[in-house]
């Protein structure tokens, strides 16, 4: 079971879950004591995420950079076997879970999304409302495939991760430069040049500038004289707005806290998220989320560097893979938390409360304690996170290993044998040296001359014997660590290796189901009513019209990848057996064989499928004036032939159109002196052969 252990009794601070009334903010310290308790219980689950992040890169007291054992000053204890022998790293753990990270931030990448709505069944919106979600991800959500890969080492290396969904506007200010015959146009029953070379009327210019582009008197005082000098001035005004979804991931033992006795998170009291911040990306904050300026100022001025909490968060990680953080480098950092509570108001309705505080900063005359409070506002009324967990050990939410917990007996074992075989090689080339006591020689090595008096003075020592033992045991020790984690192994059943990744990736891609869920709700909440959009993977020639619909429209999202499509064999065998069904079976015509085309192409490689595929209307539109372009050639009294690769069905019914509507091509073809009857029998042959080549080709394929 997991080393994870804690107390299972629950916070009993009954006002966690009372809102404060209308008109009023929450209490500051018992906000503070939550956050702080609920740090505190979590101090197991912390100290096991420590050890799992030691295990997975080598990481011990006493470590040496150049992979050998050295005696310490001031040390009782001499280093074992010897001074200078082996203490390699052993990176076994980390194989594994770089390996398990790029499986499913393939299969991310890869996954199939469906929308499936709860409600009616209009399938041809589910489709491009699965087109449109797949577009809005990977395209419009920013760092996403950062995120991915941080939450899938998150889940391998601690056994859990977080993704929260949120949704961001951004106003960032630009330079605008405005010149004096704009102003002029601006404020047309004003002379602005008189008014600004006059001092007193001056004066009255830059207020007005001041309250237009709220810039300081000393910014304004500028502009005039610049205007003065070369009639062109520029003012910082705010530019385009920006309004997107966000996805971000979260590890519970630095970045999310959430309470030890949790077993979802919909009923948690409350979740802690921690950040840090620069000043000036607080005070972004009071422009783009509605922060209390007082706060800010005062959190700037009294709370950069401090820690808020006991933890070794990301930005003092002592003892790291290569390099340490200085608290000198943290010094310009101010920390906030972001408290999320399910609390009820007077009427006992239930709802997400945010609350953005400083537990060093209490209220005082400038400010209420707090940078922001109040109804988190989401439509959807969950927490604005989504859990992502390796295994259920019980219920409790934070019960779930790492590869590195099971993973850390094997690996220090596969080290001791990897030491002894460098100690047994140092051995065998330099042996320890016998001489007469007294007597050492005063050089030793190749060809150097040591006179003796009796033979066998100086020797050197009897080295080990080689000893394979050692060799064997570790393959079987890493052949066991394959198999236990699902990858190829000589012992190992691949079949169900398939299985247990398979099922990873399946619990992956559901949680992920969940985040797609949240997002959908926000941009159903906050995006525009209408955006063109156009298919990833597809090259899609005209973009496709989105309108969001109503905002009740909800949709169940099922992400889906077959592990088993990375291996080229077994997608060519799936892909055999599924045209075997389709070549017998579609009787009823209900098989889209370009989508068919498309599956097969990117079978085999998705990058080709992208560049040579073109959507079904395109193409068809295409063969059509094709067609259209050799009946007119034809008409004129050329012979032409089919075009390769024109589809035989679209080629014969353009032909029959062509033929059927128009009175004197149905006379031409009556009339058996005019070739040209014979050349458009010609152009339908050319066709019908190629719908018989393909019938054949399936017929070969059936064998019948």
């Amino acid at each position: 079971m997991s080393s994870y252990d804690g107390s299972d009794s629950p916070a009993t601070d009954s006002s966690l879950q009372e809102a404060p009334p209308e008109g009023s903010g929450p209490d500051f310290g018992t906000i503070k004591k939550s956050f702080e308790d609920c740090v505190a219980n979590l101090q197991p689950y912390v100290d096991q995420c420590r050890d799992n992040y030691e295990t997975r890169y080598a990481i011990w007291n006493g470590q040496s950079s150049d992979g050998r054992k050295h005696s310490r000053e001031g040390s009782k204890i001499d280093p074992t076997p010897w001074d200078g022998a082996s203490d390699l790293r052993v990176f076994l753990t980390d194989e594994a879970i770089n390996a398990k990270v790029a499986m499913q931030c393939m299969a991310f990448r890869r996954a199939n999304i469906v929308a499936i709505p709860v409600e009616g069944n209009d399938l041809k919106r589910a489709k491009t409302v699965s087109g449109f979600m797949r577009w809005l991800v990977q395209t419009q959500i920013p760092e996403i495939d950062r995120e991915v890969e941080l939450l899938a080492n998150y889940v391998y290396e601690k056994g859990i991760g977080i993704t929260g969904q949120f949704w961001e506007v951004v106003k960032e200010k630009t330079l605008a430069t405005i010149t004096l015959d704009q102003l002029q146009q601006q404020f047309p029953t004003m002379d602005v040049l008189m008014i600004i070379q006059i001092p007193d009327t001056a004066a009255s210019m830059a207020a007005i500038f001041e309250e237009v582009y709220q810039c300081s008197n000393r910014k304004a005082k500028k502009m005039i004289s610049e205007l003065l000098a070369t009639q062109e001035t520029t003012v910082p005004v705010v530019g385009r707005e920006r309004s997107r979804p966000v996805v971000r991931a979260f590890n519970l033992d630095e970045n999310l806290f959430i309470p030890h006795f949790a077993t979802d998170l919909e009923t948690a009291p409350a979740i802690y998220r921690v950040q840090y911040f620069t000043a000036e990306q607080l005070r972004a904050f009071v422009l783009n989320e509605d922060w209390d300026e007082e706060w800010v100022e005062a959190a700037i001025t009294t709370c950069r560097g401090r820690m808020l909490t006991i933890i070794p968060s990301e930005y003092t990680k002592t003892g790291s893979r290569a390099f340490s953080f200085l608290q000198t480098e943290f010094s310009t950092l101010i920390g906030v938390v972001y408290a999320y509570q399910r609390l009820s108001d007077e009427d006992g309705v239930p709802g997400v409360y945010l609350t953005i505080f400083h537990p060093d900063l209490p209220p005082d005359v400038s400010h209420m304690g707090y940078a922001k409070y109040g109804l988190l506002g989401y439509a959807h009324g969950k927490y604005p996170f989504v859990l992502h967990r390796r295994e259920f050990l019980s219920r409790r939410l934070h019960d779930s290993r790492g590869i590195p917990e099971p993973g850390k007996p094997i690996q220090d074992q596969i080290k001791v044998h990897k030491d002894s075989r460098v100690d047994a090689a140092s051995l065998a080339v330099l042996p320890p040296m016998v001489y007469p006591v007294g007597r050492p020689p005063g050089r030793w090595g190749a060809g150097a001359r040591v006179p003796e008096r009796r033979p066998g003075e100086y020797h050197f020592m009897d080295r080990p014997m080689p000893d394979n033992i050692t060799e064997n045991s570790e393959a079987l020790l890493r052949d066991d660590f394959n198999q236990y984690n699902s990858f190829s192994s000589k012992g190992g059943d691949a079949q169900f290796a398939l299985i247990k990744n398979q099922f990873e990736t399946d619990k992956f891609m559901s949680s992920w189901a969940k985040a797609f869920g949240q997002i959908w709700s926000l941009y159903q909440q906050y995006g525009s009513e209408q955006v063109y959009f156009r298919v990833v993977g597809l090259r899609q020639l005209e973009p496709i019209e989105f309108n969001k619909g109503d905002q009740g429209e909800e949709f169940d999202f099922i992400l889906s990848f077959r592990v088993d499509s990375m291996d080229t064999d077994a997608s060519f065998q799936r892909l055999e057996q599924i045209a075997k069904i389709v070549a017998t079976a579609n009787r009823d015509g209900i098989v889209d064989y370009s989508e068919w085309l498309q599956v097969m192409i990117e079978a085999v490689d998705p990058t080709i499928a992208e560049r040579i595929l073109i959507p079904k209307e395109v193409g068809q539109e295409k063969a059509v004036k094709e067609i259209q372009d050799t009946l007119a050639k034809v008409y004129a009294g050329q012979d032409h032939d089919i075009k390769e690769g024109t589809p035989p069905e679209v080629g014969m019914s353009t032909i029959q159109n062509y033929i059927q509507s128009d009175p004197t091509v149905q006379a031409r073809m009556q009339n058996k002196e005019d070739p040209f009857g014979m050349r458009i029998e010609k152009l339908m042959k050319q066709l019908e052969f190629q719908v018989t080549q393909q019938n054949n080709a399936q017929i070969g394929r059936m064998g019948a």
